[in-house]
């Protein structure tokens, strides 16, 4: 997978401050290796040593991108190079301007030419965009990655140098990009450099910036869509054939899924997968439950709560179906589409005045939404151009629900 690294670039620190010349401070970052061992490297600026630590990893970087202000250590980007002799006049250059904070946008477009001529198969993209201090400076990050980021690929974000509020920008920006450019997975890495023991300082991942991103794009799709199967696939668990029985109005094959799904999530040592698996349960009380009308009245509600208004009618109509046909017909299967069918025709029977009224916009209501026709009721019309009016009417529908059983059997 193609895999880009962002670093944020902060200031540098001369070993000997009264010397114009004098070498930056140097540390050996030590990176622990996937499968054992460690992988130690000596250098003024983290992100070259996170450069060599994922390539020998086995990780193949495309390109790196590094964002600073004018003051920045962008002169030590040489020591990604195989030879930073190579550019030793252009260092100097680049330097001179550091050291006065005066690195403007042109004198950076020519370092990372330079440092792009003998980086290959490395390209360097080198962003100005300011301390984020101001607004328009945290729009010039987000500008940044937006623009440099290609479209699918794996991130590692170098958070070591840099203001300490910068790399919270980039993690909410992440969150985004995950869905404008297709960000496969992301990786945070520091050097601790306050941790360190003598001359070595400890390189640290966080693996739970990951687990974070897919929690709570998981816990987003529960909440938007009522979809638990990502939020089960975060806890290790198939969630797929519950959710799609469940999804597609199967639910006396649902239910036995549904229920060894809930009991699967059993307490979690883990903070981030413990709520999760409290989330999931919730979802999944429906269960435990005898009646699938309240269910479906359930779906129904929430749906209309997150304004998805054609599932909403639809449910509705559903639930009023299937109460029905369990109110007339306690003995036939409610999900029989002939059981369905007579419950219906005993609803436009047995109903009166406004609840028979509420019934037939309810199902004009929904064959017009569902097969995309013009409604024949004026008022279906008139509700169907108002979002405010057919979340009135819908509500009427779920009280009506809920009345059922008093109305049918008086």
């Amino acid at each position: 997978m193609p895999t880009t690294v962002v670093s944020f670039l902060g200031t540098g620190q001369k070993q000997n401050p009264q010397d114009p010349r004098s070498g930056y401070r140097t540390t050996t970052y030590r990176f622990v290796r996937p499968g054992g061992g460690e992988f130690l490297h000596t250098t003024s600026l983290f992100g070259t040593a996170l450069i060599r630590f994922l390539r020998e990893s086995g990780t193949t970087i495309d390109r790196w991108i590094v964002l600073g202000t004018s003051a920045s250590l962008w002169s030590e980007l040489n020591q990604v190079l195989s030879d930073p002799d190579n550019v030793i006049e252009q260092y100097c250059q680049i330097d001179d301007r550091i050291a006065t904070k005066n690195v403007d946008e042109e004198s950076l477009r020519e370092w990372q030419c330079t440092l792009n001529t003998f980086a290959s198969p490395l390209e360097l993209r080198l962003c100005l965009t300011g301390e984020a201090l101001a607004a328009e400076s945290q729009q010039q990050i987000a500008k940044a990655l937006f623009e440099n980021i290609p479209r699918g690929n794996d991130v590692v974000f170098d958070i070591s140098h840099g203001f300490r509020h910068q790399p919270v920008i980039t993690a909410f920006l992440v969150s985004l990009m995950r869905w404008t450019h297709a960000i496969c997975s992301v990786r945070f890495f520091s050097g601790v450099f306050e941790a360190r023991q003598g001359e070595t300082t400890p390189a640290l991942e966080l693996p739970i910036c990951q687990e974070l991103v897919n929690a709570t794009e998981a816990a987003a799709t529960l909440a938007i869509t009522g979809n638990y199967a990502p939020v089960a696939r975060c806890l290790g668990l198939d969630g797929e054939l519950a959710w799609f029985l469940e999804n597609t109005n199967q639910l006396g094959d649902a239910r036995r899924h549904v229920q060894e799904l809930r009991d699967s999530t059993k307490e979690n040592p883990d903070v981030v997968a413990s709520q999760l698996a409290a989330l999931l349960r919730e979802r999944l009380e429906w269960a435990q439950g005898s009646r699938f009308a309240d269910r479906v009245l359930q779906s129904a509600r929430t749906a209309l709560e997150r304004r998805d208004y054609f599932r909403a009618i639809v449910l509705g109509h559903e639930a009023l179906l299937i109460r029905a046909a369990q109110t007339l017909y306690p003995n036939d299967d409610p999900m029989n589409y002939q059981t369905r069918q007579s419950a219906e025709d005993a609803l436009l029977d047995r109903l009166v005045g406004a609840d028979r009224e509420l019934f037939s916009d309810l199902k004009h209501m929904r064959n017009a939404c569902a097969h995309g026709t013009r409604a024949d009721r004026a008022s279906v019309q008139r509700v169907l151009r108002r979002p405010q009016e057919a979340g009135c009417l819908l509500q009427g529908v779920f009280a009506l629900v809920d009345r059922l059983p008093h109305l049918l059997s008086s």
